[in-house]
């Protein structure tokens, strides 16, 4: 749309650089930041008319493939009641043959009146001849009914897997979904290529220029190699490994690094627990509302120390699913003797309840935390009941973190959560939902300022993926990926944030998506 040399003028420009911080204009050349305040004569000119630009947004855990795969499926999400959710699958059993399986994506039984996991009749009754698997908002169960289990050729007798549990013969908590897992025969490398373009369609339009993709298997690979080989692919993606797979972790060990200008690898993902909606986060304390109950842990102690032995070996880094204390506990435990005096920079993805002891331990070690805004503002109304009040100071503790020296990662968990960073932001500075709720935020101490809010979801992001010296700040030298914002989210009411256009998103130089004209 432009030349590879131009200027945008008239701008409020946040550079999060310390030595000039704030400009009126960038100039851009050959894909990276050639000046500040100091436009070319030579260049193409932009008149942003005023807009704010900041280093291009960076959503440090997302999930490129699910994303694209959730448009493919019944939409479960934010239906407060049984009832609609009966409506949605009688409606879907009429467009579907006997046999056909009917899959579903963001059911949420803390929204509904009982707030009890659902029976096995609910499903069983209306769709007797359908396999269903509907998974939970948090990724950590799946609701199937009786065909779906005979389906699967799976009986009582066989027993539940290590690190799983079933409810009501159809809720499968974290292990126990493999049980149904090869009845998922849609994940083809034609699909998976199609749902990734469609969710990097989605990013660009939401501001985001760099994603941390939080687990990755062949397919998934295979298919952003592709999409960039057939130039569909316009944002940048740092990929974590699946690290139950020994295979693929021994042959990326072994080659060294996927290193590209789009696509990076030099990371795993592991997890430790499930999540505190499904109860399956491992609690160091039962549950309050289940007291027999601390949760569940899903990879053995010895597996999980010689997966970290060899990501040392191989200088990859670790990044590993913890949400309840217990779980956090054990992956610092298991991380430290790597990385008490050493750049590893590996990660605990969410972070979510830490103790303060452990929270300590996290900053001592170097240890960073990936967290998620959102998470808390979306689970803030039940997590009383659920873990008591004793307990909810453990919950999201940014501030804390920052004010050790933590580096936080932010990111959205997408489709978990909307995967709007400036939805991030908002949670972030207020920990108050859309609707204001609560009035003055909850565990309002862990509020951060809107400059820690945005480093967060650039500067940080970037140095979370050893990116710190080419992006996430507005530097010359520096890549030219920028977020064109309509107001200035660092000033303005926080209401407002949410009010808030992207104007344009630039990626390498290039615009991506463009409001401006």
């Amino acid at each position: 749309m432009y030349s590879n040399f131009f200027n945008l003028i008239n701008a409020n420009v946040i550079t999060l650089s310390q030595e000039f911080p704030l400009g009126t204009s960038i100039t851009i050349k050959d894909g990276l930041i050639y000046s500040i305040n100091n436009p070319n004569n030579r260049a193409e000119t932009i008149d942003t008319g005023g807009a704010t630009i900041i280093p291009g947004f960076i959503d440090s855990h997302f999930h490129l493939r699910n994303l694209g795969k959730r448009l493919d499926m019944v939409q479960l999400k934010g239906l407060c009641s049984l009832e609609e959710i009966k409506k949605r699958v009688i409606a879907e059993c009429e467009n579907k043959k006997p046999g056909d399986i009917i899959f579903g994506f963001g059911w949420d039984q803390n929204l509904w009146d009982s707030k009890d996991f659902p029976n096995e009749d609910v499903l069983n009754d209306i769709a007797p001849n359908n396999p269903i698997i509907f998974t939970r908002i948090d990724g950590h169960a799946t609701w199937v009914n009786k065909k779906c289990l005979d389906d699967a050729g799976y009986s009582s007798e066989q027993g539940i897997p290590d690190g799983g549990k079933i409810i009501n013969n159809c809720i499968l908590i974290d292990n126990a979904m493999s049980i149904t897992s090869h009845l998922n025969q849609e994940n083809t490398l034609e699909n998976v290529k199609r749902w990734i373009k469609e969710a990097a369609d989605i990013v660009i339009k939401r501001g985001i220029c760099s994603v941390h993709d939080a687990w990755q298997n062949q397919t998934i690979i295979d298919a952003i190699n592709e999409l960039i080989a057939e130039e569909k692919f316009p944002i940048r993606c740092y990929g974590m490994i699946d690290g139950s797979d020994y295979n693929l972790c021994d042959r990326f060990f072994k080659n060294g690094f996927l290193e590209s200008d789009k696509y990076t690898i030099r990371s795993v993902k592991a997890f430790i627990d499930g999540a505190l909606g499904s109860r399956g986060a491992a609690l160091l304390e039962p549950y309050t509302d289940d007291i027999h109950n601390c949760g569940l842990i899903l990879i053995s102690h010895n597996e999980f120390k010689d997966l970290a032995k060899r990501c040392n070996q191989y200088n990859y880094q670790l990044n590993t699913h913890a949400i309840g204390d217990k779980g956090n506990n054990i992956v610092i435990n298991t991380y430290s003797p790597y990385t008490k005096n050493c750049d590893t920079r590996w990660r605990i993805e969410h972070a979510q309840m830490v103790t303060s002891d452990d929270l300590g331990r996290v900053v001592d070690n170097h240890i960073i935390p990936s967290m998620q805004p959102s998470h808390c503002t979306s689970d803030m109304k039940w997590l009383p009941e659920r873990i008591g009040k004793h307990r909810l100071h453990r919950i999201s503790r940014w501030k804390s973190f920052i004010n050790k020296g933590a580096k936080v990662a932010g990111g959205s968990d997408c489709p978990i959560e909307e995967g709007n960073p400036l939805f991030e932001f908002y949670a972030a500075i207020t920990r108050q939902n859309h609707e204001g709720y609560p009035t003055r935020g909850f565990q309002r101490h862990e509020k951060v300022a809107p400059i820690e809010a945005l480093k967060m979801l650039t500067t940080w992001g970037a140095n979370a993926e050893f990116k710190e010296k080419e992006k996430g700040k507005i530097i010359p030298g520096y890549k030219a990926d920028l977020t064109i914002l309509s107001n200035d989210i660092t000033k303005i009411d926080p209401n407002i944030i949410l009010k808030t256009d992207i104007l344009g998103t630039i990626i390498g130089g290039n615009f991506v998506y463009n409001k401006l004209i």
